[in-house]
């Protein structure tokens, strides 16, 4: 199977080297949604698809059943080895029985920060459960093993704080060659990022084992379905495509099953509107699944500091650029969605980092600034491999709330997406929904990075001492300038639209909409959220991940 990863570029705009944006899509393929005629089944239609395709000198990569059996059409992945994915979509969307072809485009994770991992096993280290009042909950209820939580991601490794809670039945790993394990690019549990075990940890790890931590959540059960490889935090979302199918093809072979949210702490950034995306496959695939109204869909809302559901005001500038101006974040940016959360970040001091994005499109915010989680002790080397860590970003925040959804659910196992949907916007806490400050913050982090790159060149002999100063000015006025469009918002836009996660508040609704007695466990008035012991770190120090934006 072809994989493509972006290309890492390093910036320093003053510094005689420029930021380039990496391919944002992989070359040679298509996603495509074919129309099937009227009296025929989806199957039938399904057969004539491979037929269409080789007209235009391209094969199908990959069919999504269960997808198209909901849509009532055909979603299928596009390659070719002789056109360009340009010449690829002009030709398929000019047949008559395409409805229509976009890219193949890239999506990441949501991370963005890593720091030393704190030796004191104080409750202040798990802050995050606290700001949302989850142990307040856990008095009634610390979740119970018939709900589930799905995380789509880079895997999950079998985390002794975790493995009671991963529903290894279901897991799944898109990164597969002709249905059997691709052993070059490792199973579901074969974690060498760490972001999914981390994101896990925060919805779902185990309470009151007396072991690390506890997750928003003690007792669900985590589906793991990989999308990204064992090298990079990229893949092509035709891998974000595979694992809605398979989702939905879960949810319909089991109709019992509770499934209370699917975590998805990833994303991209296109040059499309929201309007134009409701017309493209990428959108059609989330709105099959969501079509089921069996579960949530949380979006992280990305970690660029800039408005979701609006065009990007500024070419991204950092190390890794992953965004030209007039650039538009899925999936939160996605319009018509009726169970999906966006989820912005807020730090310990309530106030916004500097990273997350933020606007009317973003629902809800949580935790997402210095959270501690399980972690992969198998993780490739230079991202510090440990069996816990420390992590920033909306990656972070995102599972929060998805732990938060699966409470809920355990107390209350019929309430439909719609109604925790609800409980949640409407319990959040709009006294802690800090404003943002995307000028200043933007000018201060690259100015800082600048700064970091300056000095590496100095040490290194390539720049004078001497002209420290004016090349610190020079940074600094390129970057005032550069992100002056972002005055306008100073001290007027807020991270999110309703204020911060309150687990209880969206509890407390949520019963009384309900009217029925909840279902839950008793804590043993454990209040604290963090268990006795923390186990060894296998890896002390600074993480260096550096995913999504830094």
């Amino acid at each position: 199977m072809k994989r493509k990863i972006f290309a890492v570029s390093f910036i320093a705009v003053m510094l005689f080297t420029s930021s380039a944006l990496a391919a944002i899509y992989a070359e040679g393929e298509a996603l495509v949604v074919f129309r099937v005629p009227e009296g025929v089944s989806v199957s039938a239609a399904g057969v004539s698809v491979s037929d269409a395709v080789s007209e235009v000198d391209a094969s199908v990569a990959e069919t999504y059943e269960t997808l198209s059996e909901i849509e009532g059409k055909i979603f299928v992945l596009v390659r070719s080895s002789s056109k360009t994915t340009e010449q690829l979509i002009s030709e398929l969307k000019s047949r008559p029985d395409v409805i229509t072809a976009s890219p193949n485009y890239y999506a990441h994770t949501q991370s963005v920060n890593a720091s030393v991992m704190p030796n004191d096993p104080s409750a202040d280290l798990c802050w995050g459960l606290k700001a949302i009042n989850a142990p307040e909950v856990w008095e009634d209820t610390t979740g119970n093993h018939e709900i589930y939580a799905c995380v789509i991601d880079g895997g999950l490794y079998r985390h002794p704080d975790l493995v009671d809670n991963i529903a290894a039945e279901y897991g799944y790993n898109t990164q597969t060659v002709s249905g059997d394990e691709d052993t070059t690019f490792g199973s579901w549990d074969a974690d060498l990022i760490g972001h999914g075990t981390h994101v896990a940890g925060t919805i779902g790890a185990v309470g009151n084992n007396g072991l690390g931590i506890t997750g928003v959540n003690w007792n669900v059960k985590i589906i793991p379905v990989r999308i990204f490889d064992n090298f990079s935090v990229y893949a092509t979302i035709s891998y974000e495509i595979q694992a809605l199918n398979y989702i939905a093809n879960l949810l319909q072979k089991n109709p019992n099953m509770k499934l209370a949210a699917v975590n998805l702490s990833l994303g991209s950034a296109f040059p499309i509107t929201p309007s134009e995306m409701e017309n493209d496959v990428y959108y059609m695939a989330y709105r099959a699944l969501d079509s089921l109204n069996r579960a949530l869909l949380v979006f992280a809302a990305g970690n660029s500091g800039v408005e979701v559901g609006a065009p990007t005001l500024f070419d991204d500038m950092s190390d890794r650029p992953q965004f030209k101006k007039g650039y538009y974040f899925y999936p939160p940016s996605f319009t018509g969605l009726n169970n999906s959360i966006v989820v912005g970040a807020i730090a310990s001091d309530d106030t916004a980092p500097v990273f997350t994005n933020w606007g009317e499109k973003v629902d809800i915010a949580a935790p997402g600034d210095d959270i501690l989680s399980t972690y992969s002790p198998i993780a490739t080397p230079e991202r510090q491999p440990g069996m816990y860590n420390i992590l920033g970003g909306t990656s972070m925040a995102a599972p929060h709330v998805t732990g938060a959804a699966a409470l809920l659910m355990s107390a209350y196992p019929d309430a439909t997406p719609g109604q925790i949907k609800a409980a949640l916007l409407e319990g959040a806490n709009k006294d802690k929904n800090p404003l943002v400050y995307p000028f200043v913050g933007y000018v201060k982090r690259y100015v800082d990075m600048g700064i970091e790159q300056l000095d590496s060149m100095i040490e290194a002999g390539r720049i004078p001492l001497a002209s420290r100063d004016e090349f610190i000015e020079k940074i600094t006025l390129e970057y005032e300038e550069k992100y002056a469009p972002y005055k306008q918002f100073d001290g007027t836009a807020r991270v999110s639209r309703t204020g911060l996660l309150d687990v209880k508040a969206a509890y407390d609704i949520l019963g009384e909409r309900i009217n029925v007695t909840p279902v839950g466990s008793s804590s043993g008035g454990c209040t604290t959220g963090i268990p006795a012991m923390i186990v060894i770190v296998l890896c002390i120090g600074c993480v260096l991940i550096k995913t999504g934006k830094i």
